[in-house]
């Protein structure tokens, strides 16, 4: 995740120890210029949030927009974890602002944020929408070549039918060497789907059939023809128990749920966000 705020969130990593205050001077709590031509491209209760800043997130893949939100976000819980007395923290002091963040989040995302129930509605919306990708039946991809005369079909199959480990250009490639001129080669990849889901029934109960990826089936008769099916690919069928569910779901929610976290602080702690316009356009070239 290419967030200045969540290089220090480790989804399901271990807590942080709870931070003891030390009593010593805490850690700067206001960020600095990097350069003196550094420019303050927003206030966050009135402490500046510089172009630098965005500047280094930008140089991660992120847009100058997002670049911005989450150095504007980062000022947000530096002030709130100084609020709440983290920047006395042995560790906080040596690592000054950013193990500062970290200990906010640690404690305050990390250690009780661990139950889908923390996380309300967002959990059951995010689970159902992607539970076809850890909970579902066998899925395969496939690729064809359709011909309209059923002698070519098998003549093809007969070359093929002792072939292990064929790919899809393979198949197109060995399809036009073997029919030459004789007949119309029709060649197409079909994306990965479930028996019977979108697929034609014929078409589908072949590719099922084939004992292998890599593998070809015997000519098969669609309404379109007649078609040598290649078994490309194999997703394996799966059905998690709930809690291997919850495990794999939890960094995905996690990542989700972050931002939103964020915007309740904020909404909470009656924090101001101000941005400068003017000095955010200067950071166009990036």
């Amino acid at each position: 995740m290419k967030r200045l705020v969540l290089f220090v969130l480790a989804c399901g990593g271990s807590p942080a120890p709870t931070p003891t205050p030390t009593g010593g001077p805490p850690a700067s709590p206001i960020a600095t210029r990097a350069t003196a031509d550094d420019v303050e491209v927003a206030h966050v209760n009135g402490r500046p949030v510089w172009g630098s800043c965005v500047a280094a997130q930008a140089a991660r893949g992120e847009s100058r927009d997002q670049a911005l939100r989450e150095c504007v976000d980062f000022e947000l819980l530096s002030q709130i974890a100084e609020q709440r007395g983290l920047a006395r923290d042995g560790d906080v002091a040596a690592e000054t602002r950013t193990a500062l963040v970290g200990q906010f989040v640690a404690h305050e995302f990390e250690d009780k944020l661990t139950r889908p129930t923390d996380f309300g509605d967002l959990w059951t919306k995010l689970v159902e929408k992607n539970r076809w990708r850890f909970d579902h039946p066998e899925v395969r991809g496939s690729a064809y070549v359709r011909l309209q005369d059923e002698m070519l079909a098998k003549e093809l199959y007969a070359k093929l039918s002792a072939e292990r480990g064929l790919v899809a250009s393979q198949l197109q490639d060995l399809a036009k060497q073997i029919i030459g001129t004789r007949g119309k080669v029709e060649f197409a990849t079909v994306p990965p789907y479930e028996f019977m889901s979108r697929l034609d029934e014929t078409y589908a109960t072949a590719l099922f059939k084939i004992p292998e990826v890599g593998r070809v089936s015997p000519p098969t008769h669609t309404r379109w023809g007649w078609d040598v099916i290649l078994f490309d690919s194999l997703i394996p069928e799966t059905h998690p128990k709930p809690d291997e569910l919850v495990r794999t779901m939890m960094p995905d929610v996690k990542r989700t749920y972050f931002p939103l976290w964020v915007n309740r602080i904020a909404q909470g702690s009656g924090v101001k966000i101000q941005v400068f316009d003017q000095n955010v356009q200067l950071l166009e070239n990036l």
